[in-house]
């Protein structure tokens, strides 16, 4: 699954980071929280399948890498508009 873009790390943060920051706008307090929590708990899944794939991978001589590809300032602002689209278009409907 082609899922995450191949963006440079602080891009794909700062990514994550403007959309905590478009969220706390429509939500509550409450509702931050609870989806907090969902977000962190998601989080933690990946981890910890990751870890235990990249455990039986170093075991087994094998590994898995990615290259990362800077993307220019245009494609940073419309990734980012189309990031914003997104996450309204999802919680519209919730409001």
């Amino acid at each position: 699954m082609k899922l995450i873009p191949n963006i440079s790390a602080p891009i794909f943060t700062s990514s994550a980071f403007i959309i905590g920051l478009i969220l706390c706008d429509d939500l509550t307090p409450a509702e931050q929280n609870s989806l907090g929590n969902w977000f962190m708990m998601i989080g933690q899944v990946l981890c910890t399948n990751s870890a235990q794939q990249q455990l039986l991978n170093n075991r087994k001589g094998t590994s898995n890498s990615y290259n990362s590809h800077i993307i220019n300032d245009n494609n940073l602002k419309q990734s980012a508009e189309n990031i914003k689209k997104e996450v309204n278009n999802i919680f519209k409907n919730y409001k």
